[in-house]
């Protein structure tokens, strides 16, 4: 029996244990925000990836909840797959009440982070965790999750040891949301996040009105050039998110402060609109008021890439050597942690983990199934990365 077969009866004879930790995983749920959940979620993996056999780490970046790094098979002599992602979800806990898990009778997993992202970590522990059974030596496999993805934390931070366990990786794949279709993403948008303080002169609007100089005024034209960014043709959306300003209706506002989010295709792109912020920053339309911009947290571009494209190429020759169903390539809107993974030059691919749709809504379902399939898939993609990795 060939080793992949040995794998896919490891996987089949495996499956109640499979939902158990998927299940066990999503009951976990919180937010970045929230860090003794997010402290209680990575020691959760921290023992199962270790009883799977993998040396873990837990480290802790400044600010930001854990993260946790793994290898089994660290002296063996290929280059290493990544698997990575994040554990957090958008949801706090306690939103879905008591172990919200349960999969309906259509075969569908339901509860926070099922589909995005607990799915996809599951699939990598049982990839490794198969893997091992069968005794395949052949490559190191990592992996990495951070705590604060979906929160906009202190990413940039968590983003260090993601790229670290990125660099010399024959392959990189993101256990992202897998798109109910059985896409697999060749490229995302980066995102970068920040905000806009506008500083004034308080003054009566009736009795003062000359003397006041009108923060929100300023941050209204402002927010109203932002928006003008966008160019949906190169790629960039530009979305005004958050406006505090003003303590009453009678009172000239001295203060204002607006948070926003604009999504980014290319490096190109990228640059004209850091001039056109800067700009945009600079220019004074109410007198007497001043701006001060704060840059937030960024996600890396995830641009599409020859490497990114062959290594499509080589799954679906796998896909198509063991008889799974073929993936085309998709771009997708949202940042993920995959652009940290090729910004080092690791050969990439997102959208890995469990299908299904509707993630960050109370809606979120995945597709039970893929669960088994996609870890057998991933685990046949390590056993025949030689084929890639040339």
């Amino acid at each position: 029996m060939s080793l992949q077969k040995q794998v896919e009866a490891y996987i089949d004879a495996h499956r109640e244990e499979i939902i158990e930790d998927w299940k066990n995983l999503v009951n976990l749920e919180g937010r970045g925000s929230q860090p003794e959940c997010m402290d209680e979620v990575a020691h959760h993996l921290y023992d199962l990836f270790t009883a799977a056999g993998f040396a873990c780490t837990l480290d802790r970046p400044e600010g930001a909840p854990l993260v946790i790094t793994g290898v089994l098979g660290a002296d063996r002599p290929g280059k290493p797959v990544l698997f990575g992602g994040h554990y957090d979800t958008v949801f706090t806990r306690g939103t879905y009440g008591e172990n919200p898990f349960r999969i309906d009778e259509e075969g569908k997993a339901h509860g926070p982070g099922c589909l995005d992202m607990k799915g996809g970590i599951i699939i990598s522990l049982w990839v490794g965790k198969a893997l091992e059974a069968v005794g395949y030596k052949d490559r190191p496999i990592r992996i990495t999750y951070c705590g604060d993805e979906e929160g906009y934390l202190c990413h940039d931070a968590s983003a260090v040891f993601l790229r670290k366990a990125a660099e010399g990786t024959a392959a990189s794949f993101n256990m992202e949301t897998g798109p109910v279709n059985n896409a697999l993403c060749v490229g995302r948008k980066g995102a970068m996040l920040g905000s806009f303080e506008v500083h004034g002169v308080a003054a009566h609007s009736g009795n003062a009105f000359e003397k006041g100089r009108n923060a929100v005024a300023e941050a209204a034209y402002k927010m109203v050039a932002l928006h003008e960014l966008t160019d949906m043709e190169e790629g960039t959306n530009m979305n005004v998110a958050i406006v505090h300003g003003g303590v009453m209706s009678n009172q000239i506002p001295d203060y204002c402060k607006v948070e926003i989010c604009v999504r980014l295709a290319t490096q190109k792109g990228t640059r004209e609109y850091k001039e056109k912020l800067a700009a945009i920053m600079a220019h004074t339309t109410v007198e007497g008021t001043t701006t001060v911009y704060t840059p937030g947290v960024t996600f890396d571009i995830f641009e599409p890439n020859d490497h990114n494209k062959a290594l499509l190429a080589f799954m679906n020759r796998v896909a198509e050597k063991y008889g799974y169903p073929p993936m085309e390539g998709v771009f997708l809107g949202g940042g993920s942690d995959a652009g940290q993974f090729a910004s080092v030059g690791s050969p990439t691919l997102d959208s890995c983990g469990v299908r299904g749709e509707w993630n960050h809504t109370e809606k979120e379902y995945a597709i039970v199934e893929s669960m088994f399939e996609r870890s057998k898939l991933f685990a046949a993609a390590v056993l025949e990365m030689d084929d890639f990795d040339k």
